[in-house]
């Protein structure tokens, strides 16, 4: 009985750090992906923990045919936009299923590791995430809300 308990617990929690996470459309256009999954978000804001990273993936059908890709992350804080520079710059070494060069119409997934780092301020923030490739085509674009905290 103990045993059934455990697995259905286990199940739950497998299920539930599984689920989608809510995103916008960008307001600049570009397509949004087919689903989003950021680690503990399941519910807007997400709440990202000082002194850990970001992890996310996403899943996306290419708009055009490339040979590379680049994220942008611009983080709108106290009506400030900044770009956010993640520590790797080509996103192909980043895609979770597929690889480059990409074909219209593939369903490629796109894993994300992003540092939140503890000098940070606490504070609500705005984030749009996109992959852009060599042709300044976006593959793909999402807005989520956030908030830091310790």
């Amino acid at each position: 009985m103990l045993g059934l308990k455990v697995l259905v617990i286990v199940g739950f929690c497998v299920a539930a750090s599984l689920q989608d996470t809510p995103f916008t459309k960008c307001k600049t256009g570009g397509p949004p992906p087919e689903s989003l999954r950021i680690k503990g978000c399941n519910t807007t804001p997400c709440k990202f923990i000082k002194g850990t990273d970001i992890k996310a993936e996403w899943d996306f059908n290419v708009v055009a045919d490339t040979d590379d890709l680049h994220p942008k992350v611009l983080v709108k804080v106290a009506g400030f936009t900044i770009d956010y520079p993640l520590p790797e710059q080509d996103a192909c070494k980043s895609l979770t299923n597929g690889e480059c060069p990409l074909e219209k119409g593939e369903l490629v997934s796109y894993g994300l590791k992003m540092p939140i780092l503890k000098m940070y301020p606490s504070t609500k923030l705005h984030l749009t995430f996109s992959l852009v490739d060599q042709h300044k085509n976006t593959q793909v674009c999402f807005e989520v809300d956030a908030a830091v905290i310790d």
